[in-house]
């Protein structure tokens, strides 16, 4: 039986490469190859599923003993006793199958069940054999054809002038049939569908602590079982693969216990674990276990029921707390020198929106010590960006980084993240405020850090403690450092260029400062009446500030219009269409629109019509045009400042700041810098700003400026010294921000380069206040 078995495998294996070669004889009136046709020549189809299929591959695979005793032709007394267990003349294939029930190597089947399977696969595989031979067929038909078609072609007659193709209405019909698809395609939203998921396996912990204690060690550390746990349900791929592979359906397909899907997963956390790698089969199998207890198995007693899906740890996620990292209070002086006392109330804890980890947390408590100081700590876990959101540290330097090494925007980086499938399956989005508040909390500690401090801020602020009295900071009117004070020099140390109309400039010998002015559009608002900067009595929706409000009361907010109000409106009966326009104007979906002609006046887009000439473009904050805007019409919402006007110094620290009101003109920047320094004795030498040719003209004909002249020169800053005229004699003899003719000795210094040689170069770094706008 044996030797048959083996000579019957030998010839399928050589008909199957007479199949895969081409050669097998199907066109010679063969029927197309099958196991079977090979089978039937050797043994009868019921002996061979019934005995020779069932036996001999046990045989082959799980019992090596037999199969060598099988191979010898010869046995002496002893082998037959040492195997058998004892000795005949002739061994039946009812002694070997007792031989291997005795070992429960063979499964247990009733003949039915045999036959049915054999009947099955008998069917499938005629049935195959059919679908491939009615296809080499067709393709047969098909090359005949196609052999007859060319031939007829060949022998057409071919007219002398071939008649011209009329392809319009196809092509027509091509791109309409294409514009139709772009459109569909360009409407159809892009949704990227979540991975679906599974729970997490739900046992009870008296089932799993047993399990773990009977099959592995009841001293196992808490680390290491959890360490199994979480690798199997962090690989369900492997776990359908591994099942998959357990459940065989065709012939010659061998059952095993430990596949090698789950040996080089047990492998793999023998080698984490510091184990011995003899031990990957055991493991293995203990592995192949809880599996099987978690119901991580694709396959139930032998019958598919479902492919593993990711698991979901949603119910196991630890619940999140902000409150302090330290343990007790940094000021002694401040609170109980040894416990940090919680200071909420139970009922008042505010709940918050934590992303942490790249994990958006719902309803996150937030508790507080009982502090007097608020303290910004380099070594604070969690960030507050908005009124009830909160980050990690590492999203906060996620940002940073995001924005220095990719030169990304708040706007950018916002768009990155709710664009991201995170963001989509958490169902939440960020604002540009919160990213930018995010870069500036991490900016801050950075700098703390670098510095080996703690930013130390009191409860409730004073806006005008912290930013200054009427805009003076006093820590920046007292600052002094080597790039925002030089020594006093009386001559040049080189002069470039000899201009005999130079002007030589008389100092005294006390260290020369510098301050730089600029401005920046940030568009604040404020009471929107005639000549009024008070703040709004409502920020959201208001108009006017308190007194205001009170003054004009129901009246139409229309200039000069006496008329009551309609409920719900700021527009009398008689200007209700001026109230309809402005708030179609101001609505959300106009805004973006009027934004982007606003912020591109002069862009040109293909579709629209090329006699029309780019609108005009608006005035530049930096522009020489300082005409105010004309008297408002109507007072429907808040007028904003034109800017905010900052002085700092060349080293970049802020001095001073304020708003403007309507436009930028030299008399504001005059009396703004006459107010930060009213006494002559504290005013710098150099006082640097973009237009400081107009602020020198106002200045000289105006008699109240002279004693600011007497003190301070005006220069223009290098950017903007460029683009100035070049006739202009008073720009380019008084404001030269780098003159080389030795008339301003303390604006230009020498240094020596990287070679050795000798340069000249600018004493101060006059765009401090651009780059501090720029941020």
């Amino acid at each position: 039986m044996w030797l048959k078995y083996k000579e019957c495998l030998k010839a399928i294996q050589a008909a199957k490469e007479l199949q895969f070669s081409g050669r097998w004889p199907t066109r010679s009136g063969f029927p197309h190859f099958t196991e079977q046709i090979i089978i039937d020549i050797f043994i009868p189809k019921t002996t061979w599923y019934k005995t020779y299929a069932k036996i001999f591959p046990i045989v082959e695979g799980d019992a090596p003993a037999m199969r060598a005793w099988l191979e010898k032709n010869v046995h002496t007394p002893e082998e037959d006793l040492k195997l058998w267990g004892y000795n005949q003349n002739e061994y039946e294939e009812s002694d070997l199958r007792w031989w291997l029930e005795e070992r429960n190597l063979l499964k247990d089947k009733t003949s039915k069940e045999d036959m049915k399977k054999a009947e099955e696969d008998r069917q499938m595989a005629e049935r195959l054999a059919r679908l491939e031979q009615e296809r080499e067929e067709r393709q047969e038909r098909e090359r005949l054809e196609r052999e007859e078609r060319e031939r007829r072609e060949q022998e057409r007659p071919r007219p002398s002038q071939k008649r011209k193709k009329n392809t319009g209405p196809r092509r027509l019909f091509s791109m309409h049939t294409t514009t139709k698809l772009i459109l569909f395609l360009g409407f159809m939203p892009l949704v990227s569908a979540a991975q679906n998921t599974q729970p997490f396996p739900d046992i009870p912990f008296r089932t799993f602590s047993t399990f773990i204690s009977n099959t592995f060690h009841p001293d196992v550390p808490l680390a290491t079982v959890l360490l199994v746990l979480f690798t199997l349900t962090d690989n369900t791929d492997l776990l359908n693969l591994h099942g998959h592979q357990q459940n065989p359906q065709y012939l010659r397909e061998n059952k095993t216990l430990a596949t090698g899907w789950i040996r080089a997963l047990s492998r793999d956390l023998i080698q984490r674990l510091g184990g011995q790698l003899e031990m990957v089969t055991k493991v293995a199998v203990k592995l192949n276990a809880l599996s099987q207890k978690l119901d991580l198995n694709p396959y139930s007693n032998g019958d598919f029921k479902r492919k593993l899906q990711p698991v979901s740890y949603d119910k196991i996620r630890g619940t999140p707390i902000i409150c302090p990292s330290n343990m007790f209070c940094l000021n002694q002086d401040e609170c109980d020198p040894r416990a940090l006392h919680q200071a909420t109330k139970l009922e008042d804890i505010p709940l918050v929106t934590l992303v942490k980890q790249n994990t958006v947390y719902r309803d996150v408590p937030v508790l507080t010590g009982k502090l007097w100081n608020k303290y910004y700590l380099n070594s604070a876990k969690y960030l507050k960006v908005g009124q009830s959101v909160w980050v990690d540290r590492p999203f906060a330097q996620g940002v940073v980084n995001g924005t220095y090494n990719f030169h990304a925007s708040a706007s950018a980086y916002m768009q990155y993240w709710n664009d991201s499938t995170l963001s989509k399956e958490a169902n939440f989005q960020f604002s540009r405020r919160q990213i930018w508040q995010a870069f500036i909390q991490e900016s801050i500690r950075m700098v703390a850090t670098v510095n080996n401090t703690d930013l130390a801020l009191q409860e409730n602020l004073n806006i005008e403690k912290q930013l200054g009295k009427r805009g003076v900071i006093p820590v920046g009117m007292d600052h002094s450092c080597s790039e925002c004070t030089q020594p006093y020099k009386a001559t040049a140390d080189l002069i470039g260029n000899d201009d005999p109309a130079a002007v030589d400039v008389e100092m005294d010998s006390d260290p020369v400062k510098m301050i730089i002015l600029d401005g920046i559009v940030m568009g604040p608002t404020h009471c929107s009446f005639d000549g009024c900067t008070d703040d709004l009595k409502n920020a959201r929706g208001g108009a006017l500030c308190a007194n205001h409000e009170i003054a004009y009361g129901t009246r139409c907010r229309v200039r000069d219009c006496i008329r009551t109000k309609i409920a719900g409106t700021h527009a009398c009966q008689n200007h209700q269409a001026a109230w309809r326009k402005y708030r179609l104007e101001h609505s959300s979906s106009a805004l973006a629109g009027i934004r982007r002609r606003l912020q591109r006046p002069d862009e040109h887009l293909p579709w629209q019509n090329n006699n029309v000439q780019p609108r005009p473009p608006r005035r530049a904050h930096d522009s020489d045009d300082d005409d105010e805007p004309p008297p408002r019409t109507q007072f429907f919402g808040p007028s904003k400042f034109y800017c905010v006007e900052t002085i700092c110094a060349p080293c970049g620290v802020v001095i001073a700041w304020t708003k403007f009101d309507r436009s930028e003109s030299p008399t504001k920047i005059l009396q703004f810098i006459t107010d930060v320094y009213p006494e002559s004795a504290t005013r710098p030498a150099y006082i640097c700003i973009d237009k400081a040719c107009k602020v020198l003209r106002t200045a000289i004909t105006h008699d109240r400026w002279q004693n600011l002249l007497d003190s301070s020169r005006f220069i223009v800053d290098s950017y903007h010294y460029i683009n100035h005229r070049v006739t202009d004699y008073l720009c380019r003899k008084w404001c030269n921000p780098a003159p080389l003719d030795g008339s301003a000795p303390n604006l230009v210094k020498t240094a020596i380069d990287k070679d050795g040689n000798q340069h000249l170069t600018r004493a101060f770094n006059t765009q401090a206040c651009e780059q501090l706008n720029a941020c």
